[in-house]
């Protein structure tokens, strides 16, 4: 009869330990869940609720000279190598791909400002707005 009672309390103890560790990868579960949802909210909101380096002010003019053929990401890293972006590569691929400019950036000599967002660059670099430009002469 002990034998039993043995047995018992072991199942009981065995139950009880799958249990909390049944809750413990719950737990984990619902915490990547919670980390993906906030970091592709992030992700969104950077792309979308863009926002120029120099929010207040007139900003910076910066000169920068596009080459014919610059991938998505080469331009990104012109752009942040000069201070006109902040935001991540990824973040500025994005931007550029969902734009109406994706593809038709010329090449030439750009006259770009901090306080501008990058659909404004991109609007510049795509020839659409050449006010303020130096001339193609």
């Amino acid at each position: 009869m002990s034998e039993k009672k043995r047995d018992a309390g072991y199942r009981a103890a065995l139950t009880g330990a799958k249990g909390t560790v049944r809750l413990l990868i719950y737990v984990c579960v619902i915490l990547v869940i919670i980390l993906a949802a906030k970091t592709s909210y992030q992700f969104g909101h950077d792309v979308f609720a863009e926002e120029p380096v120099a929010s207040r002010g007139k900003g910076k003019e910066v000169t920068v000279q596009v080459r014919s053929g610059m991938e998505a990401k080469e331009l990104g890293e012109l752009l942040k190598d000069n201070g006109l972006i902040d935001e991540s590569l990824l973040v500025f691929e994005v931007q550029y791909r969902l734009s109406g400019y994706y593809g038709g950036i010329k090449d030439g000599s750009y006259v770009l400002n901090t306080a501008q967002t990058v659909d404004e660059m991109l609007e510049i670099l795509a020839g659409v707005n050449t006010e303020g430009q130096p001339s193609a002469e």
